[in-house]
């Protein structure tokens, strides 16, 4: 079990926010997301080294569908 965070910010569309909720829900573990009180739109994923890249891949497919933006990662 890795202890170590780090966090991805990235920003979609407010409306889309649940169903990337639910997303990442759905791989159980490999994320937390929390939503920004400041800034409608912007998310943070917490993650861990070994689950980084796979977030990562998931948010470029997810670009297919809405725009993603990765703000910091």
């Amino acid at each position: 079990m890795e202890l170590n965070t780090e966090r991805i910010v990235t920003e979609v569309p407010q409306k889309e926010i649940v169903y990337v909720d639910m997303v990442f829900k759905s791989f159980e573990g490999i994320a937390v997301l929390t939503v920004s009180k400041r800034k409608p739109g912007e998310i943070y994923l917490d993650v861990t080294k070994g689950t980084k890249k796979l977030v990562l891949d998931i948010l470029k497919d997810l670009k297919s569908e809405f725009p993603v933006k990765i703000i910091k990662a």
